[in-house]
């Protein structure tokens, strides 16, 4: 993947600029004439998805679901069905980069500007769904470990397998042992030593290193 550029600081709420233009992108390449789909609920663009209309339905449940409006089990639901869909190859890259954007706006909010429970091992376990190769979400997350990236790694490491469980996680076993095993990877430990620690409260990067290297 290509250097996204910079992003808007994080805020409590609202959008990256990366990510509005992601969603833009969609709405023009999918559902050009909008019709009522901006203001449909879930239950209605799913009934439309039902009837063949998926493609046309997703800007705006792409929407929904980076906007954190959906309960997690339905945005996980969601971005499964994105996953399973047999996309035109443009349009799975503009699915994939609104993903992406939000992934890296969430990684760049710092604890606590995260709209309940949309906190980064939630995101990340809605996103898996997509049946991207989990180096598509674990390699922007290493470069982001001098911020609040590190932070959030630590509280997942420190978290273990309950901490990447839930709705979000429900038969992503396999794909949350995969973070487990990233975060023991020498890169990440060098760059949570390197970099990452400086972003960490009194006595947590040993904690989070006890538990990698033990």
């Amino acid at each position: 993947m290509t250097d996204p550029g910079p992003l808007d600081g994080p805020a409590p709420i609202g959008r990256s600029a990366r990510l509005d233009a992601a969603i833009g992108d969609l709405w023009s390449l999918m559902a050009d004439d909008y019709g009522l789909l901006p203001d449909l609920a879930l239950d209605a663009l799913l009934a439309r998805a039902d009837r063949g209309e998926l493609v046309a339905a997703t800007p705006r449940l792409v929407e929904l679901t980076v906007t954190q409006t959906l309960d997690v089990a339905d945005a996980a639901a969601v971005v499964e069905r994105f996953g399973g869909h047999g996309w035109e190859p443009a349009e799975r890259v503009a699915v994939g980069e609104a993903l992406d954007a939000w992934w890296l706006e969430t990684l760049r909010r710092h604890p606590g500007e995260h709209p309940e429970p949309y906190r980064p091992e939630v995101v990340l376990g809605v996103i898996v769904g997509f049946g991207a190769p989990m180096v598509r979400w674990l390699g922007p997350w290493l470069d982001e470990l001098d911020g609040p990236g590190a932070v959030h790694l630590s509280e997942v490491v420190l978290g273990g397998p309950d901490g990447l469980s839930g709705p979000a996680w429900t038969g992503k076993e396999d794909e949350a042992r995969q973070v487990l095993a990233w975060a023991r990877t020498e890169p990440v430990v060098t760059g949570l030593t390197l970099v990452g620690g400086v972003h960490l409260g009194d006595g947590m990067l040993g904690d989070v290193l006890d538990r990698l290297l033990g």
